[in-house]
């Protein structure tokens, strides 16, 4: 939803209460007296606009993470939250910051605006070249900024289907594979069922610590508007389609179907 000038600026979808519909020129706004926030005067809608979800989604992996400066942070996806998510790993003192997509038009996105490495698993062994980029350690942080949605083989399709399973953990798997022992997962992307064979033993055997949920944007909103109003952070740079509301159905389809090399859509009423 784009915002007005000097009008309310939403938070994250769990704060409309329920309620279908978000996309439209207007929409009732339930919790209405503590989700607003007021957008400076000078912001465009589309400076503003990714203060709603997902740089507050892609931040909270990096603050879960706690950085202390130096780390090196692995990031699973080059969708639109794993690009704040880089974002915000050089804001929080990152040393390195890895993309991993198995799109190249993702990942030539992510160099151009957040000046990342980028790994592609079609090309390369991933977790190897982590540890090549490492010393061999892993890297400090991974996060996983895909989901259970991620590109599947036929027998990954089969074992999902025999075991009742909703998409796949394979990327979540790469994280836990390519984190320094001691490390710490932050999990962005959604899963949405029990999983058999879950990795326990790595994780345990590891040390790993795992961060995990949907975003708390109030926790960052102040912050994160801050930062943009600022001149910190630039968030706009991702944006490939702007097209009209009433073609928000076309939108869904180019992004989904991952034509014309879309990354972000966003729709102007």
């Amino acid at each position: 939803m784009m915002s007005q000038k000097g009008g309310a600026l939403f938070g994250y979808t769990d704060l409309y209460g329920g309620y279908s519909g978000g996309q439209a020129q207007y929409v009732r706004v339930p919790y209405a007296d503590v989700s607003p926030r007021i957008v400076p005067e000078h912001l465009s809608d589309e400076q503003a606009l990714f203060l709603t979800d997902i740089f507050p989604t892609g931040w909270s992996a990096i603050d879960w993470a706690q950085l202390k400066g130096g780390e090196v942070v692995a990031i699973f996806g080059s969708g639109p939250v794993g690009l704040m998510a880089q974002k915000a790993a050089w804001i929080n003192g990152a040393s390195r910051v890895i993309a991993i997509d198995p799109l190249d038009y993702r990942l030539e996105k992510a160099k151009a605006v957040n000046n990342v490495d980028i790994l592609n698993p079609h090309k390369v062994d991933v977790v190897a070249a982590i540890r090549e980029m490492t010393g061999g350690r892993g890297a400090d942080v991974c996060v996983d900024a895909v989901g259970f949605e991620p590109e599947r083989s036929f027998m990954d399709k089969v074992k999902a289907t025999i075991n009742f399973e909703k998409g796949s953990i394979k990327v979540l798997e790469m994280c836990f594979e390519a984190v320094r022992r001691m490390g710490t997962v932050s999990i962005m992307g959604v899963y949405g069922s029990p999983y058999d064979n879950f990795p326990l033993f790595r994780i345990f055997d590891k040390g790993i610590t795992i961060k995990q949920g949907q975003a708390p944007v109030l926790n960052y909103i102040d912050k994160l508007i801050g930062l943009v109003d600022e001149g910190k952070v630039v968030l706009d740079d991702i944006i490939t389609h702007t097209i009209p509301l009433e073609d928000a159905a076309r939108g869904y389809k180019i992004f989904d179907e991952k034509e014309d090399d879309c990354v972000k859509v966003v729709l102007k009423p």
